[in-house]
């Protein structure tokens, strides 16, 4: 049958017969009608046809995502704004200048460090200034309109600058934490009235230096008294045999010429004797001379013939000196097999012990563009913290550091065993307008002063002239000079004959 599916191979009698179909009598196809003249049908395709992409569904995801990445970029760069205050695009950072004396900037380096750790805006650019007529051009500076932001300055010429300097701001260093924190000394050295104008970071002193193997060839003890140390320098002392000269001496005291820090030592045994340098009194002035001057010439203990007292010691010329403790290292250079000891100033019985002291002070100019910020650095420099940081340096640089001015970080030199006689000798320590070597200008308050004094000590020891005659013309000299600086109030004249 036409138009079938083969049947499958296999009998096919038993299938159904098909039913009979009926006759649809379709139509005929039509025919396909004729080309158009001059028709050419199409090529067929040889390749698939290029799908364009559509642009804007492409750049609409790329604008959000950057969008999106731009707006976490700005919020992470306000929170990390936020945990960095110290961030330059949030606050300026404000630069200090600091004008220093004696300490290298290797050892200021970790106390400005730490500084600027807490307080990231303020930098401080510290400079190490030499000695030679620093103080001339310190008042040069200040007086100026550009001067720096903090500079370092001896106690005892605040008469001369106080009028340039800035006194501590209500939020920085308070009267009580002054008196809170440190020695007597210090505070009675930066305060004018009821003004603080500066801040110590150290506190010098005097101090016995003794040969130990000199004291021990006599079984000695130190001295507690002066009547002791003269006993001492007395049985310490050689002479040759030949020519009667000091060979060894005892003790380096009673000039000026080859004694070193000579005016701290007379300062010193005027205060002790109950003198008040400001108006010294007659007699106390001429015992305390007379007895520093008891110690030299000839036949006693000391004289001009030997090296400076420091020279001596370290050559084991002078069994005993006074000096300060910076002289610690300069002593330990020029003989490192020195055996010696420190003890402390002798005293004059039954009365209250008085000790030397010599400060140098950091202060603020009133002219510094930056006062805020360098008060809080000297807010800083007052602290234990900051004054324990320059301790421990100064020690890892050159072996020893003086004693901190703050009661608290002074309390580590007290272990030290050469500078622990410093730290205990500050509590009872004065200081006065004649400490030494504080390179002043010879026409300013420290030099004259100590010159009026020098003229004194020279006049007793020497026998020139009348001592009742020398004592007055110090006392008179003085008050001249103090009263120069409103320290005193001038003397009248004395009648002329």
């Amino acid at each position: 049958m036409p138009d079938q599916f083969p049947l499958p191979p296999g009998n096919t009698d038993s299938l159904p017969p098909l039913p009979p179909q009926p006759d649809l009598n379709l139509p005929p196809p039509a025919e396909t009608p004729p080309a158009p003249p001059n028709y050419t049908p199409p090529t067929p395709a040889t390749t698939m046809p290029v799908v364009r992409p559509n642009l804007i569904k492409i750049i609409i995801p790329i604008i959000v995502g950057l969008a999106v990445i731009s707006l976490v970029i700005f919020l992470l760069g306000k929170l990390f704004s936020k945990k960095n205050p110290g961030s330059t695009s949030q606050t300026p950072v404000t630069t200090i200048t600091y004008w220093g004396l004696w300490e290298s900037p290797a050892i200021m380096r970790p106390v400005i460090e730490a500084f600027e750790k807490e307080n990231p805006s303020i930098k401080v650019n510290y400079q190490m200034q030499s000695h030679q007529d620093y103080q001339d051009r310190l008042k040069t500076a200040i007086s100026g309109t550009t001067p720096p932001d903090v500079t370092r300055l001896h106690s005892s010429w605040l008469p001369l600058f106080y009028q340039d300097l800035l006194p501590a701001p209500a939020n920085t260093v308070s009267t009580t934490e002054l008196k809170t924190n440190f020695f007597p000394v210090a505070i009675d050295s930066v305060m004018i009235g009821d003004k603080i104008y500066g801040i110590p970071l150290t506190a010098e002193g005097l101090a016995l230096f003794i040969n130990s193997d000199i004291y021990a060839q006599k079984n000695l003890q130190p001295p507690t008294t002066w009547y002791e140390l003269r006993d001492n320098a007395k049985a310490l002392t050689e002479r040759d045999p030949n020519t009667g000269k000091i060979s060894r001496s005892g003790v380096a005291l009673g000039n000026t010429s080859n004694v070193a820090h000579w005016p701290d030592l007379v300062s010193l045994m005027l205060l002790q004797n109950g003198v008040n340098l400001l108006s010294p009194e007659p007699d106390p002035t001429k015992e305390a001379l007379g007895f520093y001057t008891s110690f030299a010439g000839p036949g006693k203990f000391w004289d001009e013939t030997l090296p400076d007292s420091i020279i001596a010691f370290a050559n084991e010329k002078v069994a005993m000196i006074f000096a300060p403790s910076w002289r610690i290292s300069e002593i330990t250079t020029l003989n490192p097999q020195l055996k010696w000891q420190i003890a402390p100033v002798p005293q004059l019985p039954e009365t209250d012990k008085v000790n030397w002291a010599s400060l140098w002070i950091e202060t603020v100019p009133k002219n510094s563009k930056n006062p805020q910020a360098a008060w809080k650095f000297l807010s800083f420099l007052s602290s234990a913290k900051a004054q324990q940081l320059l301790y421990d340096q100064a020690v890892k640089d050159r072996g020893f550091s003086q004693v901190p001015a703050n009661q608290a970080a002074s309390q580590v030199a007290e272990k030290h065993p050469l500078l622990g006689t410093f730290s205990q000798s500050l509590p009872s320590a004065k200081t006065f307008y004649t400490a030494s070597l504080t390179h002043d200008a010879e026409t300013a308050l420290n030099s004259r002063l100590i010159k009026y004094l020098e003229d004194a000590v020279n006049s007793l020891s020497q026998s020139r002239g009348d001592a009742d005659q020398a004592v007055q013309t110090l006392i008179l000299g003085f008050n001249q000079v103090l009263s120069q600086y409103n320290l005193v109030t001038a003397l009248p004249s004395p009648a002329t004959p």
